[in-house]
């Protein structure tokens, strides 16, 4: 009996006890925030003072900003090997052409001291005529100097345009030299169809990887005389300096529009922060809150991100910490049971 008695008491006691630890463990942990959506969809974070801090937190104001609207073009380092081709045989035909101009002027002078001595009795008429023969030969020879030289020039200018050909056929032009000496590369854009280049941009930027916050400007040289034989997109020949790339590389080019400048705020790098495959910012709009804005349109630049739409001047946006206040958000989404 006793012993009966004393199992019941020990069932009992165990009971309770279990009761106490489910009610202990149904008790929600401490958080040092919490997150809500507001009405406009936007995503917000409550983060105590101290807890900024520990986490680094920085803000500062946005900044109004204005950028000229963009276009892209595709375009490819262009090997130099033609137009060092173009400039052997120009300046070997010049060469060519020196030498039978001075054999020219030879003759000529041959004949005209000939023709004298030929009226005074002095040689005969058979002499004559042999000079006259040499002379009219030197003046072939130097006539196809001179139309091989016209023919260089012509399939030159079909090709590359008055003002590449001018730069490669001279003997010590600077500008040639500089792409002989690999100081400068050549490049040909190709625009995108029934597009057309402002006549007032004079250089564009480009970068080999598609990366506008590494572009590097390119200064217009001249139109190319052929189009695009697909595209029938327009075609322009740009010089870069400062980067080698290897000949034959796709570059990609941003080229301004015609249009006017078009207003923004430049939203540093380090502010951006990706979820879902979507760039968010964080915003604060108190002291002890943040809110959580999705960017749909940015543009890559040197400085950061230009961002026309979502964001105004005189904002506060998070420069430092993003990451951890997206951390801390997702982590509050987290359903308490599945904390433990």
């Amino acid at each position: 009996m006793r012993t009966l008695i004393f199992l019941a008491c020990l069932i009992l006691c165990l009971s309770s006890l279990s009761v106490k630890v489910i009610a202990d463990d149904d008790d929600p942990p401490q958080s040092t925030g919490g997150s809500a959506m507001t009405a406009d969809g936007e995503v917000t974070l409550n983060l105590a003072p101290k807890s900024q801090q520990l986490a680094g937190i920085k803000t500062q104001p946005l900044e109004a900003a204005q950028q000229q609207p963009e276009f892209t073009a595709f375009g490819t380092i262009v090997s130099l090997e033609p137009l060092l081709q173009l400039r052997q045989q120009y300046l070997a035909a010049r060469a060519q052409q020196d030498g039978a101009k001075a054999k020219y002027n030879e003759a000529h002078l041959n004949l005209s001291r000939t023709r004298n001595l030929h009226d005074q009795d002095i040689v005969s008429t058979r002499r004559l005529q042999e000079q006259q023969a040499q002379w009219q030969a030197d003046k072939a020879s130097l006539d196809a100097s001179g139309y091989q030289q016209q023919t260089i020039l012509s399939t030159s200018r079909l090709e590359w345009g008055d003002t590449l050909t001018d730069w490669f056929i001279r003997a010590q032009g600077k500008t040639a030299e500089q792409f002989l000496n690999h100081g400068a590369q050549l490049l040909q854009v190709t625009l995108p169809a029934n597009t057309h280049l402002n006549p007032d941009i004079r250089r564009i930027f480009i970068d080999e990887h598609g990366r506008r916050d590494t572009a590097i400007q390119a200064t217009l040289i001249s139109a190319s005389p052929r189009i695009d034989p697909i595209s029938q997109g327009e075609r322009f020949f740009f010089k870069i300096e400062g980067r080698r790339i290897p000949f034959g590389t796709h570059v990609t080019a941003w080229i301004a529009d015609d249009a006017g400048q078009t207003p923004g705020v430049i939203v540093p790098a380090s502010a951006l922060v990706w979820h879902l495959g979507q760039a968010f910012v964080f915003i604060k709009t108190a002291d002890n809150h943040f809110s959580r804005r999705a960017l749909p349109a940015y543009t890559p630049g040197s400085q950061g991100y230009f961002v026309t739409k979502s964001l105004r001047a005189g904002e506060e946006i998070v420069t430092t910490g993003a990451q951890t206040l997206l951390s801390q958000e997702l982590k509050n989404l987290i359903p308490n049971e599945d904390k433990d």
